[in-house]
């Protein structure tokens, strides 16, 4: 059963995700599943915002994410990039990322990106009547440093362990943060990419990104054969369990870890990393703020992550804001 948020019956929450309805069009935004509608929208490859399969409905995607989602198992055979009164927009998150703009007043934002990073520009910042913004990082603690400034501590970092002749390895989520990574640091040499990093490393380099040459580590004893020497390592964060943990321990290797929850101070402990850095593919508090007040909409919805602090926090700013279904995750739910 639809249950509608605010005035707006059109604006629908479903146990599979949220759905439009606009001009006698039905749109599932990243449904998790299969559901009914006359357009799905896929905003990006991540495997939470990708539906496990897709029985009814027309997809729209972009060529670079349509790429990514059958690479990663969705049996997708045709797509639509856009369609009358669906117009896709960037949002910088990962390649091939997409917010999608409805009839031109509702506007929806996937994952959004609030700065530039390497290859990857910033999000586009657009007027819409109605949005609905991702709220991952939307409390006042978590503001990231500029850029620049987390650039230079990861590569003080790694030159005092080149320094020491010991191997580096730098995390982060296998698909679209581990191409980021691989493209900031690829003056450090000899690089090397563990597991899918280099398989999506070379769909990248396939869609047009110019991402370096590296070396690939298929297995931990790929990981334990390069020895203690200075080195660089790509790696998953999800995949630092284990075998791949147990290796890179071997070897003496310093890890370093990428996410925004590296402001968290349990974060680099939970994570069993040597040194955590703050640079996130999502836009921070401010980010969100900002995006909010160019859009001017007269309703906002927040989605995803902190929904409730980050809509007290519009409404405080004079904003119609509700939260988008109730359920606020934890920390420890987005580092798994």
């Amino acid at each position: 059963m639809f249950r509608s948020f605010g005035h707006d019956p059109r604006i629908r929450s479903t146990p599979r995700g949220v759905v439009v309805e606009e001009s006698g069009m039905r749109i599932a935004l990243d449904p998790r599943g299969p559901v009914k509608a006359d357009y799905i929208f896929i905003s990006h490859a991540h495997s939470d915002h990708v539906p496990s399969s897709i029985s009814t409905g027309r997809v729209i995607a972009s060529s670079e994410t349509a790429r990514l989602v059958r690479a990663r198992g969705l049996n997708l055979r045709e797509y639509v990039e856009e369609a009358p009164g669906l117009q896709p927009v960037d949002t910088g998150h990962i390649l091939g990322a997409k917010g999608l703009m409805i009839e031109g007043r509702t506007f929806y934002t996937g994952d959004l990106a609030g700065r530039p990073r390497g290859f990857l520009p910033r999000g586009k910042r657009i007027s819409c009547e109605k949005l609905l913004i991702e709220s991952t990082y939307g409390t006042p603690q978590y503001v990231f440093p500029p850029t620049a400034e987390a650039l230079s501590s990861a590569n003080k970092v790694i030159a005092a362990a080149f320094a020491q002749n010991r191997p580096v390895a730098l995390m982060g989520y296998p698909l679209g943060k581990c191409q980021l990574l691989s493209y900031l640091f690829q003056s450090w040499d000899p690089l090397y990419s563990y597991g899918a990093v280099y398989e999506y490393n070379e769909i990248y380099r396939e869609l047009g990104v110019d991402l370096p040459e590296s070396k690939w580590l298929k297995t931990p004893a790929d990981v334990e054969s390069l020895g203690r020497r200075a080195s660089l390592v790509v790696s998953p964060s999800t995949g630092a369990k284990g075998g791949l943990r147990r290796a890179l321990a071997a070897i003496g290797a310093v890890t370093v870890g990428f996410s925004g929850w590296a402001l968290e101070p349990g974060y680099r402990f939970a994570s069993k990393l040597t040194h955590a850095v703050a640079l996130s593919d999502h836009a921070d508090f401010r980010e969100l703020t900002e995006f909010v007040t160019l859009a001017r909409p007269e309703k906002v919805y927040t989605m995803h992550g902190f929904t409730e602090d980050f809509a007290l926090h519009l409404k405080a700013a004079g904003f119609d804001a509700a939260p988008l279904g109730r359920r606020q995750l934890s920390l420890t739910e987005y580092m798994e």
